[in-house]
């Protein structure tokens, strides 16, 4: 039973420190692009949880000894797989877009494409190559009550963060509706203009995804 609960702890850290690591580099992504500091992802706080959920996945199904072809391609696969998904049930839950690579050459159904797969492949070969090796090096030292405790209590920060945040997302698929019209690309650009200027966490939110798209029904 302990053994259980300090894998669980375990893979809890690991859901930490990767989804760190995605949130600081889609924020020097956004800085090199944008210019400025854009706090990426969801959550209010500095984590980008399907960053941490991949490497999860990845340091699960696949083993240090599995060949350097099949950990690209299966770490390829997950991530692909993972970010199509989320892509399509946060799209269903809140009639929102929040990315989209329907520009971008070798995707499917803009929800993935071939780049951000082979970064995926390239980002699980590190992962269990050198990363988690290193992580599990660290953790090793470390009191296994001090840690756990440590641990959990992140986790229910990351908890409450993610109900804070869950909630401030519905409220703004609420204020879409609240100002819906027969789709055009105007029209969506002039939603959310309006509100970008309702709520500062709204404004959070669209900055953190500037290139959201809302789903709108024709009115009948």
């Amino acid at each position: 039973m302990f053994d259980f609960l300090y894998n669980f702890i375990i893979l809890g850290a690991l859901f930490l420190i990767y989804s760190f690591i995605g949130w600081m580099i889609e924020v020097i992504y956004t800085l090199i692009e944008k210019k400025k500091f854009v706090n990426r992802g969801f959550l209010i706080g500095p984590l980008v949880p399907i960053w941490g959920t991949g490497a999860v996945l990845i340091t699960i199904i696949l083993r240090p000894d599995d060949s350097l072809f099949n950990l690209v391609i299966s770490s390829a696969f997950i991530g692909t797989f993972l970010e199509y998904v989320v892509n399509y049930l946060m799209e269903k839950m809140f009639k929102v877009r929040w990315w989209d690579y329907s520009s971008l050459p070798f995707n499917i159904n803009g929800r993935v494409w071939l780049g951000s797969s082979c970064f995926f492949g390239l980002g699980g070969l590190l992962i269990v190559k050198i990363m988690n090796p290193l992580f599990f090096r660290f953790f090793s030292i470390i009191n296994d009550f001090v840690f756990s405790i440590i641990i959990m209590v992140l986790l229910l920060f990351v908890l409450t963060d993610f109900c804070i945040s869950f909630n401030i997302i519905n409220k703004l698929k609420i204020s879409v509706d609240s100002v819906r019209k027969d789709y055009t690309e105007e029209i969506s650009k002039k939603v959310k203009a309006i509100l970008m200027n309702k709520s500062m966490w709204f404004k959070r939110l669209l900055n953190a995804f500037p290139n959201v798209k809302f789903s709108f029904k024709a009115k009948k």
